[in-house]
Order: structure tokens, then sequence, then C-alpha cells
């Protein structure tokens, strides 16, 4: 019944938005205007929950495009604290480096 109801509002807005194309094209005033009131007057818009979108209630769509778009953040923001992670890491410098450093810094002070 749902999806009788979507065509029928759906044929329905596409005549009048047919009506007003053809209006337009004539350029004819009176039906310009005629048209225009028609096209703010006369569209028909369903409730939230009577729209369908590919069959899936509009409300049920518009969770499924959120749940993606948290998603998608989710993904960017560990890729991205992944990488500062990983900068960070590498600001580290090594304890091999660091012994080796201070093992020549002897070396070169007990020369002197």
């Amino acid at each position: 019944m749902i999806r009788l109801l979507n065509w029928i509002n759906r044929k329905w807005n596409h005549s009048v938005f047919w009506f007003h194309d053809v209006a337009t094209r004539t350029n004819i005033n009176f039906m310009i205007k005629f048209s225009i009131w028609a096209h703010d007057k006369l569209t028909w818009e369903l409730s939230d929950r009577l729209q369908l979108i590919s069959g899936i209630p509009v409300s049920e769509h518009r969770l499924m495009r959120e749940l993606d778009l948290a998603n998608h953040q989710i993904e960017y923001w560990l890729g991205y604290a992944t990488d500062l992670q990983n900068s960070l890491v590498d600001m580290i410098p090594d304890a091999e480096e660091e012994s080796e450093e201070e093992e020549l810094e002897l070396l070169v002070g007990s020369k002197l």
C-alpha cells in the first residue's frame, strides 16, 4: 500500500513539474504565473514515515547514511591518530643510538 501511495505521489508531482516546465517554455505570462502557483500549492509531500527510497523508509535510509558517515569518520580519525603516533615514535631516539653517542663522547673526552 505504501509503495502505491509513493507511486501516486511521484506521478502527481511529476505532472505538476511537467506542467510548470511546459508553461515556462511557452513563455506565456499567465501560464507561467499559474504554473508557479500550481508548483507551490499543488505539489504533494508525504510524511517521512510514508516516503520510500528504493523500498526503504526515509527514516531508516537517513539512519543508514548517518551510520556510514560515522564509520567513515572513525576510519579517518583512526588513520590520523595512527600517523601521529607513528611520527611521535619516530621522534623518540632508540636506546642503542643514545648509548653509541655516549660512548663516542666518552672516547672523544678521554683523548683530550
